[in-house]
């Protein structure tokens, strides 16, 4: 059997196609070529957009930054109104007796100072006792103070130190109304014609027209008086027999009392005048 002959491809059409990918081949570079500035030109004009944006938004935050800084500054200085201690609060004491007793100022300091919960308005102490003692010059807040309770007398006592009531005193015997609660007086006792130092720097927490501070309970009528366990059977004895005599002590810089007994004999004063 004859053996078929594969049938040639048209040489032509060969070299046309050939031409024709050539031709398609040509083109696309060129258009790769045309293309390329194009996309230079976008992606520079990109970075330059893009950068001056940048430039513009970090300008933006920093104005707002400075005028930020500038009203923090202006403000921190501005002058306010604040109460301030002039001398020790003892813990205790009542709003009322801060304002009687003059224990504090009314002053201005720059506002980046002021504390948290600073007091401006002496109307805010009403009803409120000090919590803690408060120092001299120590700006006086909210968290210093608490409100007034009806057990604020027991609150004032730990440990070994006792409240003890005198029998009424005229206002001789316990220089009232000077005494006030939370003043220091030096306790003197007349028994069976003998006057002596019955106990220095005792601290008084309650006078008879004024109650305990922080106490909303009506007054006693009588001096109440912090003293140790030890001592307060002296004072119930002396109590029962004898006169009491109050003697109010400098609020600050007290000096020690001296201790010495009282009489006929030696009431008067020697001749080098002690």
């Amino acid at each position: 059997m004859p053996t078929r002959r594969a049938r040639p491809q048209h040489p032509n059409k060969t070299r046309q196609e050939r031409a024709d990918a050539a031709i398609e081949r040509d083109r696309r570079r060129a258009n790769v070529e045309n293309l390329a500035p194009s996309r230079l030109l976008k992606t520079r004009q990109g970075t330059i957009v893009i950068g001056v944006a940048a430039a513009v938004l970090a300008a933006i935050l920093l104005l707002v930054y400075l005028s930020n800084y500038r009203n923090s500054v202006k403000g921190s200085t501005e002058p306010v109104t604040v109460l301030v201690a002039k001398r020790l609060i003892p813990r205790g004491t009542t709003g009322a007796a801060l304002a009687n007793k003059n224990l504090y100022v009314v002053t201005t300091i720059p506002k980046g100072q002021l504390k948290l919960g600073a007091i401006s308005d002496p109307a805010a102490l009403t009803g409120r006792v000090a919590a803690a003692d408060i120092n001299p010059r120590q700006q006086l807040t909210t968290a210093d103070f608490t409100a007034a309770t009806v057990g604020a007398l027991a609150s004032q006592l730990s440990g070994a130190w006792r409240a003890v009531a005198l029998p009424t005193l005229d206002p001789a015997h316990g220089l009232a109304p000077d005494v006030q609660p939370g003043d220091h007086v030096d306790v003197y006792a007349q028994l069976k014609g003998v006057m002596g130092l019955v106990l220095p720097d005792v601290l008084v927490l309650a006078t008879p027209t004024l109650a305990t501070p922080g106490s909303t309970a009506p007054v006693s009528g009588n001096y109440i008086l912090r003293v140790s366990s030890v001592k307060a059977p002296k004072f119930a004895y002396i109590g029962e027999n004898g006169t009491f005599w109050l003697v109010l002590r400098p609020a600050t810089g007290a000096k020690a009392t001296p201790s010495f007994f009282v009489t006929d004999s030696n009431v008067y004063a020697s001749r080098g005048g002690h």
